[in-house]
C-alpha cells in the first residue's frame, strides 16, 4: 500500500479495485480498475491469473501510479485528482500474475524494476531500468537466483556519481557442506550509466558491482546469513546514511545489523575483483563516468566476468557485531528517531514478527532495551507491510485482511 508522508490517509491495491481511507475524517472509497484483456494468460493457472491484481500504488509526477497484473496483460493508469487516464502498457512495471519476488523504484520520473516484460522470458531475473535515461538490464550471470529484498538511491555530491543501491539474497557459489546455502548481498549501479558501447552491451548495466552483506554473531559465531528487510536512516551526508539489515537464520532467530553507506561506497571503490588478478584499466569496474559518456568496453568485460568484489561490508560498531540477536523471527524492520526526556536522540526500532505482533526496541549507546510487544492482529495474522509516518509519529501496519494505524507513542 502507499501513504504519504505527514497525511493521515492511505491507498491500498487490491483486485481490481483502489482502495482509499483517511484515518482522521474517516473518508473513503473505492476506484475500479477492472481487466480490459482477459485470457493472456500462457501458463496454464489457476483462474486467480485472470483478474487486475493491483501490485503498485506509488506517487509518480503530479499524481499516483497505479499497476497490476491486469490478467496477464499488466497495465497501468496515471491517477490524477481521482481521474484515471487511459490504461498503458504496464510490462516490467507489473508482474502476469501476482508475484512476491519483485522490486519497483520510483525516484522521480525513473522507474527500475526487477519485473520481467515477457512471459517467454525464462526464469533469470534482471534489474532493470524501465523508465528514464533508457532501458537497461542486468547481465544474466551476475546473480544467482536472487531474491530481492529492497533498493534506494542516493545522491551524491556531483550528479554523475549518484548511485543506485539494491540489497538481495542468492544462492552461495561456494557449495561446501559448511557453507551456508543462501549469501546476502548489496549490489551498485550508476544512476547516469549509458550501458556499454558494442551491441551486446548497449542495453546492459555496465557499472554493477556486487558485495557481501557481513551479519555474524563474534561470540557463538552464528551466522545470520538471510536477509529479511532493510530500512534507510538517511542522514545530511550521504556517506552517514545507513542501512538497518533483518536477518534470520536457519533456526529462526533474528538479528539486526547495521551498516553505512560510507562503508559500502569504500568498499566498492577500493576492494579488489574476485577471482581477477589482471591489471586494472584506468576506469575502474563499478567506477562512475563524466555525464554523457560510456563505460569503456575493456572495463565492462571485467566487471561483467567478475561482478563481486572481495571485500565483504562488514556491520558499524567498534566489534562489527550485531546491533542484537534474539530468538524471535522477524519479517519487517522500521527505526524512529525520537528526543528522550535527557535531549538525547534515540533510535526506536519496530520489528514485526511471523505472529501479528510487533516489538518496540530502542537502542542505546551500549546495547538494546526491549520496550513492549503490541499484538497488533488479534488472530495472529501475518504483517504484510508496515510504513512509518516519522512527521506524524504513527505506524501504519497491514495484514492480507486489515490496515491499522498506531500511535507510536502508544506502542
Amino acid at each position: 500500500f502507499y501513504h504519504q508522508e505527514n497525511s493521515s490517509a492511505i491507498y491500498i491495491g487490491g483486485e481490481g479495485k483502489l482502495y482509499y481511507y483517511d484515518f482522521a475524517t474517516d473518508e473513503n472509497y473505492t476506484e475500479d480498475f477492472p481487466v480490459k484483456n482477459e485470457g493472456q494468460c500462457m501458463m496454464p493457472g489457476s483462474s486467480e491469473d485472470n483478474k487486475n491484481y493491483l501490485t503498485l500504488v506509488e506517487k509518480y509526477g503530479d499524481g499516483m501510479l497505479v499497476c497490476g497484473t491486469g490478467a496477464c496483460a499488466p497495465t497501468c493508469w496515471n491517477l490524477t485528482q481521482r481521474k484515471e487516464s487511459t490504461a498503458w502498457d504496464g510490462r516490467g512495471i507489473a508482474p502476469f500474475t501476482p508475484d512476491s519476488n519483485t522490486l519497483v523504484v520510483v525516484d522521480g520520473h525513473d522507474i527500475y524494476s526487477t519485473i520481467k516484460k515477457s512471459q517467454q522470458n525464462g526464469k533469470i531475473p534482471r534489474f532493470r531500468r524501465v523508465r528514464g535515461g533508457g532501458e537497461l538490464y542486468t547481465s544474466d550471470t551476475v546473480m544467482q537466483n536472487p531474491q530481492f529484498v529492497k533498493a534506494t538511491t542516493l545522491r551524491h555530491e556531483e550528479p554523475h556519481q549518484d548511485k543506485i543501491y539494491y540489497f538481495f539474497r542468492e544462492d552461495n557459489p561456494d557449495k561446501s557442506p559448511e557453507a551456508p546455502r543462501n549469501i546476502s548481498r548489496v549490489a551498485q549501479l550508476c544512476k547516469e550509466d549509458k550501458g556499454g558501447t558494442s551491441s551486446l552491451s548497449a542495453s546492459k548495466w555496465t557499472t554493477f558491482l556486487k558485495a557481501t552483506l557481513i551479519c555474524v554473531d563474534p561470540v557463538t559465531k552464528g551466522n545470520f546469513n538471510w536477509l529479511q528487510d532493510v530500512v534507510f536512516v538517511p542522514a545530511s551526508n550521504w556517506r552517514h546514511s545507513k542501512v538497518y539489515g533483518l536477518f534470520t537464520n536457519t533456526w529462526g532467530s533474528s538479528a539486526v545489523c547495521v551498516y553505512s553507506f560510507g562503508d559500502i561506497d569504500t568498499v566498492f571503490r577500493t576492494s579488489k575483483l574476485k577471482g581477477y588478478n589482471g591489471p586494472n584499466p584506468e576506469i575502474k569496474p563499478g567506477q562512475c563516468v563524466s555525464s554523457g559518456q560510456h563505460t569503456p568496453s575493456e572495463t565492462f568485460k571485467i566487471a561483467d566476468s567478475h561482478p563481486e568484489v572481495e571485500e565483504r561490508v562488514e556491520p558499524l560498531s567498534p566489534t562489527k557485531s550485531p546491533l542484537f540477536h534474539n530468538k524471535h523471527r522477524y519479517q519487517k524492520i522500521g527505526v524512529h528517531e525520537v528526543t528522550a526526556g535527557d535531549g538525547r536522540r534515540y533510535n526506536v526500532l519496530y520489528l514485526a514478527t511471523d505472529k501479528g505482533s510487533i516489538h518496540k526496541i530502542v537502542e542505546l549507546p551500549d546495547g538494546v532495551q526491549n520496550i513492549m510487544e503490541l499484538q497488533v492482529f488479534p488472530k495472529k495474522d501475518p504483517i504484510q507491510s508496515m510504513i512509518l509516518d516519522h512527521k506524524k509519529a504513527k505506524l501504519y501496519v497491514g495484514s492480507t485482511k486489515k490496515v491499522v494505524e498506531i500511535p507510536m507513542d502508544m506502542c
